[in-house]
């Protein structure tokens, strides 16, 4: 009895030493079912860019659902778990995601950070308004929100900031799994020559345009794409004013600027009905099109080249 005791007692030990084994040295963010390193990323951009990077080798979770607001956005408890059980988190810098900052001190140091603007020029909006400024337009007063920016998030509509990007995702998955650095490298570079390809294309298109003006009837999250291609633009909405509906009068004002000048196109952003764009286009002779933000998208379906296609064409149609 004293014998079969001891024996109950070291098969207890022996399961117990092979799970404190199987904790502490089954390496951080790796699904022990599919093997693949798991990755957290808090936008569309990030989330693609991570996926075109490390595809079979990667299993990646996108934070931010569709027409979730990444400013103020809470991460929930499941949330923080799914952070603390990943290799990598993926987001946009503190600037645009201060709430990512609280998640960060509290989750392990094992986890391999990557802040996807931390080598982009960032654009101030107000500068950047200032810039811009057309006389014709009425101008309004900004009400500064809680937590707002001062600079525009939209970074990675400037393919070069993409670039950018995705050399950052690079080099972090590289670190954190050398032994496939081979595979990640050649998926990397493979993706940004059709970035690249792409950049060209709207170059192209810029530069053979019989104009080089814009409108815009949505929110505006555009100024990495216009400060790129050097394009002019009006807009009823700020730059800087996030969630302000525009008065009357600089409606009116738009719709004056897009008859007098023959705009043939007014944009909107995607995930929104257009109604603005929709009641100019009414009002004039212009086309209500989408030209899309990026910031999110369905993941079944979009890539970042995919959906800059789809700008490339609609900004054809405006600029001729």
């Amino acid at each position: 009895m004293k014998r079969k005791l001891v024996f109950v007692i070291d098969i207890f030990i022996l399961i117990l030493l092979v799970m404190l084994f199987i904790f502490f040295y089954t390496p951080n963010g790796i699904n022990n079912e599919t093997e693949k390193l798991e990755v957290i990323a808090t936008i569309f951009p990030n989330y693609d860019f991570v996926k075109q990077i490390g595809k079979d080798k990667v299993e990646v979770k996108l934070l931010l659902k569709s027409g979730v607001e990444s400013h103020t956005y809470e991460p929930t408890p499941k949330d923080m778990i799914d952070i603390e059980n990943s290799s990598m988190f993926i987001y946009t810098g503190n600037e645009f995601e201060p709430w990512a900052e609280n998640i960060l001190e509290s989750v392990s140091s094992k986890i391999e950070v990557v802040d996807t603007s931390n080598n982009i020029n960032l654009i101030n909006k107000e500068e950047f308004e200032s810039h811009f400024e057309n006389s014709e337009i009425v101008q309004e007063e900004h009400e500064e929100h809680h937590n707002e920016s001062s600079f525009d998030s939209h970074i990675w509509l400037n393919p070069e900031n993409a670039i950018i990007m995705i050399d950052d995702i690079l080099a972090s998955l590289c670190k954190i799994d050398p032994e496939n650095t081979k595979f990640y490298t050649e998926n990397a570079e493979s993706y940004k020559h059709e970035i690249e390809k792409l950049n060209s294309e709207f170059e192209k298109i810029v530069e053979g345009a019989s104009r080089n003006e814009i409108a815009f009837a949505g929110e505006f999250s555009y100024s990495y794409f216009i400060d790129k291609y050097n394009l002019s633009f009006v807009s009823v909405y700020n730059n800087c004013g996030e969630g302000e509906d525009p008065s009357i009068s600089k409606v009116k004002s738009v719709i004056d600027y897009i008859n007098n000048h023959n705009l043939p196109v007014v944009f909107y952003e995607e995930l929104s009905e257009g109604t603005v764009a929709k009641m100019i286009g009414e009002e004039t002779s212009a086309k209500s099109l989408v030209l899309y933000t990026l910031h999110n998208a369905d993941t079944s379906k979009d890539s970042y080249v995919s959906l800059m296609e789809k700008n490339l064409e609609n900004l054809k149609t405006a600029l001729n």
